[in-house]
């Protein structure tokens, strides 16, 4: 049974290439953590930087190269999109998720004396959900309009410099 067009249950295209999405989302999200995780890890356990600072240094960095990451192989981008916006608001929606990451890391360190290393890993899996909702609204819905599925599906293509499916 094949779903109408304005049903509430996603199409099978629809579906299979928003899942496609996620995978590569969380593929550039695991490259991203790496450096963040890598770079936390190397300031905190061997320059001894506290926890808090190294953290924000690692996560700070890491979203530039996040950034880059996702609209080269997860998101379309809209055409006509100011990238000096664009790159604004993303920084404004990463404030609110250094501040959530910050937050679950101090509550599992001093609240309830988890290691840093595990409290960093505990923050990113936590802050995962929020980065791709706020990223997917960011990047694909910044113009306030909604393009057609045949149009948005430009994943892939030599037009958005994706990987293609």
């Amino acid at each position: 049974m094949t779903a109408r067009s304005g049903s509430r249950l996603p199409r099978d295209g629809r579906l299979r290439r928003l899942l496609g999405q996620f995978a590569r989302f969380l593929v550039v999200g695991l490259v991203s953590f790496a450096f963040d995780y890598g770079l936390f890890f190397v300031l905190f356990q061997y320059f001894g930087v506290q926890y808090i600072l190294a953290s924000t240094i690692s996560f700070s960095l890491s979203l530039i190269l996040n950034y880059v990451l996702t609209l080269k192989f997860v998101f379309e981008a809209q055409p006509g999109r100011s990238i000096v916006k664009e790159f604004a608001i993303y920084i404004g929606l990463n404030i609110i998720a250094l501040g959530l990451n910050q937050l679950i890391l101090f509550v599992t360190v001093d609240g309830v004396g988890i290691d840093p290393l595990i409290g960093k890993l505990i923050a990113t899996a936590v802050v995962l959900v929020y980065n791709f909702t706020s990223r997917k609204l960011l990047i694909e819905r910044s113009s306030g309009t909604r393009p057609a599925v045949a149009q948005r599906d430009g994943i892939g293509t030599s037009e958005t410099g994706g990987i293609t499916s």
